[in-house]
């Protein structure tokens, strides 16, 4: 596949997911959800703002002559500027923080290893994020960031332990629901809820402490007879105690480009 197309689906993945109606304390096109800051305009707006980075990590990957690795530190000063393009868009609000950093590893392993099946691309990204919790979490003495904190406090390794694993809920978790219904909308919406059954989502504890987590996780998990209602219920009561699972909501974006990214190259290989 060529970059143009890996960048295209990436895009339209991010897309996907922001559209997705209903979902809970999220920014979707009718409401802002439990965000005072940003809106479904800016969202997009921020979409946009990530292509040329997205094209920076296709770029650093293929044209990338060392190991893994180093490809990973390559792409660190490129992540750092694709955060930058977001803030200008945004006005200084993080919508795609996390989403930056998880497609950047992703395109760039998908260029580095040339066009790989889900296997060997999975492989390669934990190759390329080896040790990654024990270099910048583990051996801490400053805890400075929010992620590091969730480190410390609840052992939480956040999205450097899902890269380091292979972002087993992508793989593990929710692309087999999104490809167990022919209703693509209906299956996002079925992965959402999956994702944060499972997700130790540091945004959740940082909104709501630990038992904001916990409420999460039990609401996601409780029986419904209707899954719209049950969504905007959900909604409704993450508003009130302002909780938001934004990493939940960048691991099902990432989920639906993988999905779109395997695909589009078996299409290619008939």
């Amino acid at each position: 596949m060529k970059k143009n197309e890996i960048v295209l689906l990436a895009l339209k993945s991010l897309i996907l997911e922001v559209s997705l109606y209903p979902k809970p304390g999220l920014v979707d096109p009718l409401d802002s959800g439990s965000h005072d800051d940003m809106d479904y305009n800016m969202f997009l707006e921020s979409c946009f703002a990530l292509v040329p980075g997205f094209e920076a990590y296709f770029e650093a990957g293929f044209h990338h002559h060392g190991s893994l690795p180093e490809l990973f530190d390559v792409i660190r000063n490129v992540g750092i500027e694709n955060e930058k393009a977001m803030f200008r868009a945004t006005e200084n609000v993080n919508t795609h923080k996390g989403a930056n950093f998880l497609y950047g590893v992703v395109i760039a392993a998908i260029a580095y290893l040339k066009t790989p099946d889900l296997k060997i691309l999975r492989e390669g990204i934990q190759q390329m994020t080896s040790g990654l919790v024990d270099a910048e979490l583990a051996s801490l003495t400053d805890y400075r960031t929010h992620g590091e904190r969730m480190y410390r406090d609840y052992g939480f390794t956040g999205i450097r332990g899902e890269v380091e694993a292979g972002i087993p809920h992508v793989f593990e978790f929710a692309l087999p629901i999104l490809d167990s219904e022919d209703d693509h909308v209906l299956a996002r919406k079925k992965a959402l809820l999956a994702l944060m059954q499972s997700n130790n989502d540091t945004n959740m504890v940082k909104r709501g402490g630990i038992e904001g987590l916990k409420y999460g996780k039990s609401m996601a998990s409780s029986s419904f007879n209707d899954l719209d209602e049950h969504l905007v219920q959900m909604n409704h009561e993450f508003i009130k105690r302002n909780l938001s699972p934004g990493g939940t909501a960048d691991l099902l974006a990432l989920s639906i480009f993988i999905q779109m990214y395997r695909d589009h190259r078996l299409k290619d290989a008939v």
